[in-house]
């Protein structure tokens, strides 16, 4: 898991962050529950850490990709082997967090996507 971890915090430190954060409070979420009162097993847990993982591992691979070179939606999707729109719901929230801005746009509608490091650096 830290290896996993560790890939996110290299694109993302601030998501990586939260994963530790929701780690460390495990063992209050499946003790005591949370601020409802709602306990959870430590099966549910495990499914929510591995779906909350398994995105921010693809994002933190988009984030990868895209320090290399700029790309389209659809270059992405083929190389992530991904439809382009669930790659375009990713690069939404990525350009949300300010990981990835538009690079340039081609044919005047087609934009090419590039990483930012946090802070605004490339």
């Amino acid at each position: 898991m830290e290896e996993k971890i560790a890939f996110v915090e290299k694109w993302d430190p601030f998501s990586a962050k939260k994963i530790r954060a929701l780690l460390e409070k495990k063992p209050a979420l499946v003790e005591k529950g949370n601020f409802y009162g709602e306990r959870y097993t430590n099966r549910q847990f495990q499914i929510s850490l591995d779906q909350i993982m398994n995105r921010e591992l693809l994002r933190s691979r988009i984030c990868e990709i895209l320090s290399n070179k700029e790309m389209s939606v659809k270059e992405m999707a083929r190389e992530l082997k991904m439809p382009p729109d669930s790659v375009l719901r990713h690069i939404v929230e990525l350009r949300r967090r300010g990981l990835v801005v538009v690079g340039r746009i081609e044919e005047g509608k087609i934009p090419y996507y590039r990483y930012t490091a946090p802070g605004g650096s490339s």
